[in-house]
């Protein structure tokens, strides 16, 4: 090789016209990279900015009287229909912008990381715009050519990569109470790098280091070793060192190939010869500003079509978070993860039929990394401020709180609408207690209304049984299967009273497209161990009204989350230091399992989903079984496959528990006849009030209520079973489906239902689960 050396600038394409760009956040990163590096381009111009802090956009406004600028997204694309935008808002609001965006139509051009898990990458593909993620070192000069050079080192042995510098002040950023660490900030620079030069490694093993900067408060890792090997197509190793607290800065890659090394140091890239012999030198005199406007005008050309891809668009990306999320794991579990080795869990059934909640090791990566972070938070900030984001914008909502437990979110909704002494709700009968418990606390009076078939509150019963007490309707989505919604709360609304929504079989339930939990007035879901989505025992409230919302807060979560949320015009703000005297706050630990539980929420509902379907499709040879019903535009959740047994069309002398009997004996352990969850009418709690809560006086509070003919049938006939979640799931869910047919055949006394003989049913059953 001949020694050369190149001073070098950033390559230009020539731009066909000048890009409209909105800023969405004018913080540092957004008002120092890249409105400044922008504002005197002839390719791109920035037509408008906004950010929520009003400090920040009223400097902008000051310095930038002849720019645009809005306290809101929503403001700017009322009044601009940008190009596209950048998006440079802290990591965890990232989504739920580019979300208002594709909305809207919008490409985006986001800041890293390009997502914080699978699951917000996942929903970042799925919008149906153009995204780019602002990884500007793959524009630098001195890394182009690096990569040119890789070749002419013969085969890649190894590599060591260093990313450091020395952040003082770590505790006065966004990034300190979020607890965003050196590997997911700075280092997700460098970690991309090397998947852009080298694929993805076959296996990662990391290790970091916390809580350096001894007498400051802030989160996540300050130092980070991570080990990489690669199997194909030659096996060769690296190692990436990151630091924010090393006391010189440096940014450097060494590789060693078979027939030279190639470095970088700052900006200088060389390459020796296997004598160490100097072959090839430059210094990349590039400035920032031309890196930036190269970085943004080939995203220009990539959204208006002019160039076909586009260096970090989300397809190009993939695997670097995936190695991210190969980091998360192997720090919580110190091992090594190798490539072949899902991100989600193998959960063995180890004989049992039915398996949940599934403890994956992302979930149990989040609890330990929450252990280390906070096991007490007292305003809203940290998981509880993620989870109730993520939760409030799947909904729609402007509000979420997390409290301990489904029945405290629903004793706060109860609390929240101020029920008094005498007050009458609407209730359906059929339920879970906790449903109508809460109220009594307040002397509230439950009346109960019928159902229909489907088990789900009757519509109809809302005008037959409201009086001029009546101050709310609370309803249950029964085993995951909506109501009807827009019926309920057209009567609720013609009566002047809230709509409660009880979504804790429900997670993720729609009527006609939209979710329930945001058709009513307020809603609450549990958290438990058995539900769709758990933190153990948990429970959220969700909500679009301010006053709701302020004394739900009030309610259970005293001093600084009252103080924070409550506004101070709002009459409950008084009492922000002592709330009503409860603590109903959830533990971070099962928010942080709660939170990972929804990155794995789209896919076990998609098998949920699939399963029902097998099991509705199958089941419905069986004559005297009535299956559930979903509407064309609805979507069960399928907490429980919950069917009816029809005694007027099954074979004389067969009862609906002599059935699930010959089904046990046939194997099925996952049968269930739900008698815990009732008609609550003649429940002693509801009977005799009095006795139990004498405070409200020792006279009975209600007559007997009665006419629940409807609920008594369904309760009467309902069979359950579990809904599987997994792609491993498949065998043991037609093993029952199949066991089914064949016992209902039995008793029939023929083979027209189809079934296929028990044992070839059980030679296909599988031991595992995989996710």
């Amino acid at each position: 090789m001949s020694k050369n050396t190149l001073v070098s600038s950033v390559p230009v394409r020539a731009a066909q016209s000048r890009y409209r760009i909105a800023l969405v956040g004018v913080g540092h990163r957004g008002y120092n990279t890249h409105f400044l590096n922008v504002a005197d381009s002839r390719s791109e111009s920035i037509i408008a900015v906004c950010d929520v802090h009003p400090h920040i956009i009223d400097t902008f406004r000051t310095r930038h009287p002849n720019v645009p600028a809005y306290s809101s997204l929503t403001e700017l694309l009322r009044e601009h229909k940008p190009d596209f935008a950048i998006v440079a808002v802290p990591h965890k609001y990232h989504n739920s912008v580019i979300s208002q965006l594709a909305a809207a139509k919008i490409p985006a051009l986001k800041e890293k990381p390009t997502a914080t898990s699978l699951e917000e990458f996942a929903q970042l593909k799925a919008m149906n715009i153009k995204i780019g993620v602002t990884y500007q070192k793959r524009f630098e000069p001195r890394y182009l050519q690096f990569q040119k050079l890789l070749p002419l080192i013969g085969d890649v042995t190894s590599f060591r990569a260093t990313l450091a510098m020395n952040i003082e002040d770590l505790e006065s950023t966004w990034r300190a109470a979020d607890a965003v660490g050196v590997t997911e900030d700075l280092g997700s620079h460098m970690i991309d790098l090397i998947v852009w030069l080298f694929g993805a490694p076959s296996s990662v093993t990391a290790h970091q280091v916390q809580n350096v900067r001894r007498f400051q408060s802030y989160g996540g890792d300050d130092a980070s070793n991570i080990i990489m090997q690669w199997n194909n197509p030659t096996h060769f190793i690296g190692h990436i060192h990151l630091s924010r607290v090393a006391h010189k800065a440096e940014e450097s890659i060494t590789v060693t190939g078979t027939t030279g090394t190639l470095l970088l140091d700052g900006k200088n890239v060389i390459m020796l010869n296997t004598d160490g012999t100097e072959a090839f030198s430059m210094v990349d005199k590039s400035t920032k500003k031309a890196v930036v406007q190269s970085m943004i005008r080939q995203f220009g050309d990539f959204v208006t079509g002019r160039a076909a891809d586009y260096p970090c668009s989300l397809p190009n990306l993939a695997d670097s978070v995936d190695i991210m999320e190969r980091i998360i794991h192997s720090v919580a579990n110190n091992r090594s993860v190798d490539q072949s080795m899902p991100n989600t869990q193998v959960a063995s059934l180890n004989g049992e039929h039915f398996v949940w909640p599934i403890i994956t090791p992302d979930a149990v990566d989040a609890v330990v990394k929450q252990m280390h972070t906070s096991l007490s938070i007292y305003n809203r900030s940290g998981i509880y401020e993620k989870f109730e984001d993520r939760w409030r914008n799947m909904h729609g909502l402007k509000h979420a709180l997390v409290c301990s437990s489904g029945t405290t979110a629903i004793h706060s909704m109860f609390e929240a609408i101020q029920l008094q002494p005498g007050d009458e709700v609407l209730s359906p009968v059929y339920t879970f207690f906790a449903t109508a418990t809460p109220m009594l606390q307040l002397g509230a009076i439950p009346v109960f209304c019928d159902s229909l078939p489907d088990g789900n509150v009757d519509p109809e019963e809302i005008l037959r049984r409201a009086t001029s007490k009546t101050k709310a309707v609370i309803v249950t989505h029964m085993w995951g299967l909506p109501c009807n919604m827009p019926l309920i709360v057209k009567y609720a609304r013609q009566l002047g009273i809230k709509v409660l929504e009880d979504c804790s079989h429900a997670h993720g339930a729609m009527v006609g497209g939209k979710l329930v939990g945001s058709w009513g007035d307020a809603a609450a879901w549990s958290l438990q161990a058995k539900k769709n989505i758990t933190g153990g025992q948990a429970g959220v409230l969700a909500t679009n009204s301010d006053d709701i919302y302020a004394r739900a807060v009030t309610h259970g979560h005293f001093n600084k989350r009252a103080k924070q949320e409550v506004p101070e015009s709002h009459p409950m703000r008084k009492f922000w230091l002592t709330g009503m005297g409860l603590n109903l706050r959830a533990h971070p630990l099962a928010i942080a399992m709660a939170d990972r539980q929804l990155d794995s929420m789209p896919s076990w509902m998609e098998y949920r989903e699939r399963y029902a379907n097998l099991l509705l499709r199958k089941l419905s040879a069986i004559p005297f079984l009535r299956l559930p019903k979903v509407g064309q535009n609805d979507r069960h959740a399928w907490y429980a496959f919950v069917i009816n047994f029809d005694p007027e069309r099954a074979p004389k002398g067969l009862t609906r528990d002599k059935f699930v009997k010959a089904l046990e004996q046939r194997g099925l352990k996952e049968v269930d006849i739900p008698r815990s969850t009732g008609l609550l009418h003649d429940l002693p709690i509801f009977t005799h009030t009095h006795e139990a809560i004498p405070r409200f006086g020792n006279k009975p509070w209600h007559a007997p209520q009665t006419g629940f003919a409807v609920a008594q049938e369904f309760f009467d006939s309902a069979i359950k079973l579990p809904v599987w979640t997994a792609e491993g799931d498949r065998a043991i869910v037609e093993f029952y489906a199949n066991t089914f047919v064949d016992v209902a055949d039995s008793f029939i006394g023929t083979r027209s239902l189809g079934s296929q003989p028990l044992s070839s049913q059980l030679g296909g059953m599988r031991a595992s689960a995989k996710l």
